[in-house]
């Protein structure tokens, strides 16, 4: 292994500043290249994220914030990059600083190795209306999915929709969980709302209203029947030419909030079906960098629809490495030019708990008769 470092970066929420954030996938990220030996530096605004303080981390660099000053983050990181020695690995953690770098990828190119997509393949992912349209293209089966533009077409919609419940999402993910948005779109726990339930056409109208006055772009999506067993997510990383150097399939079991929220148990397994779907819609966006791609199967015509794509390592990133296939570090080493051995196929049965979650997410089934104290 060449000598390299790696620099893990994630943003801060504004509505974060009171206290203390934790970001799952920058821990094991930090945690997966350091204990391999490889230095790693935490760029993060201010000293408020858990992550910051793992033994792993080399240094911890107090950055900008991105929803701040993009133009500050950017000559920051150019200068940073003066004080480490090349090559120099750039990893984003969260939604937002993939976004960056997509949008920055060029001036930073000169100081940074970055394992991470293009700005034409995250401008097509971070719209859901973009990336359903791409994958529609590439003959991914998907949901019913419709993107009002305003309250009249949202009038208009409603009577004509059949088979509620729908859900409505936002077209961008991570604006839900914006400063100006998060403390409005918060369950009673704490964590941000992924989605609303709507079960008839006045619920639609009555809490379209609501949101849009917050967040007006949204979509409105038919509920795909079954259970949290029934979803299914491809973890993986692609270089440059889009081929997969690593992945594995893992199926969710729990996840808060119950049905549309993040997962709590999951366990890795083997799905053709979702490899070879995934395989086809990365490649035809062109996709470089570690991923999470979302599928669900659906009990009415048994196909695997596209939920969503996120474009960075997801939360659970850790259970790809526990199953033997570390994206961090085959992330890394790609970057700086280093063989790895492909790995595409991974220990199956291993588990990722997120434990305090899961308890709360087990208490509210074992309440609505849906899961057994044994279970």
């Amino acid at each position: 292994m060449k000598k390299a470092t790696a620099f893990v970066l994630t943003h801060r929420s504004n509505a974060d500043r009171g206290g203390y954030s934790a970001s799952f996938q920058a821990l094991h990220m930090i945690r997966s290249l350091g204990r391999r030996g490889i230095p790693v530096v935490r760029v993060h605004p201010g000293l408020r994220e858990l992550s910051l303080y793992s033994r792993y981390c080399s240094s911890v660099e107090d950055s900008p914030n991105v929803h701040e000053s993009e133009a500050a983050l950017l000559e920051f990181l150019l200068d940073l990059a003066q004080k480490y020695e090349a090559p120099r690995v750039l990893l984003p953690a969260s939604d937002d600083t993939v976004h960056f770098l997509g949008r920055y990828r060029e001036p930073l190119l000169g100081a940074y190795r970055i394992p991470a997509p293009s700005r034409a393949t995250i401008e097509t992912i971070i719209d859901k209306r973009n990336q359903y349209a791409a994958a529609q293209a590439l003959g991914i089966p998907i949901p019913e999915t419709h993107f009002p533009a305003d309250l009249a077409e949202v009038e208009a919609l409603a009577g004509t929709l059949r088979g509620y419940p729908y859900i409505i999402k936002p077209n961008v993910a991570h604006h839900w969980r914006l400063a100006s948005v998060k403390q409005r779109m918060r369950w009673s726990n704490g964590t941000t709302i992924k989605a609303v339930v709507v079960h008839d056409a006045d619920e639609l109208r009555k809490e379209y209203r609501q949101i849009s006055e917050v967040d007006p772009a949204v979509m409105i999506q038919k509920v795909i029947g079954g259970g949290d067993e029934r979803l299914y997510a491809f973890f993986g990383y692609f270089d440059e030419r889009s081929q997969p150097l690593g992945y594995c399939v893992r199926r969710k079991f729990r996840q808060l909030p119950l049905r549309f929220g993040y997962a709590t148990l999951m366990e890795s397994c083997e799905d053709e079906t979702v490899v070879q779907q995934t395989l086809r819609l990365l490649q035809g966006l062109h996709y470089h960098g570690i991923v999470a791609v979302e599928w669900k199967r659906d009990p009415e015509s048994d196909d695997y629809k596209l939920i969503e794509i996120n474009a960075r390592a997801p939360n659970a990133i850790a259970l790809a490495t526990a199953c033997g296939v570390d994206l961090p570090y085959i992330a890394f080493a790609d970057a700086i030019g280093e063989r790895v051995p492909r790995l595409t196929r991974a220990r199956t049965g291993v588990k990722w708990l997120w434990f305090v979650a899961d308890l709360w997410a087990a208490r509210q089934l074992m309440r609505r008769r849906e899961l057994k104290l044994g279970e």
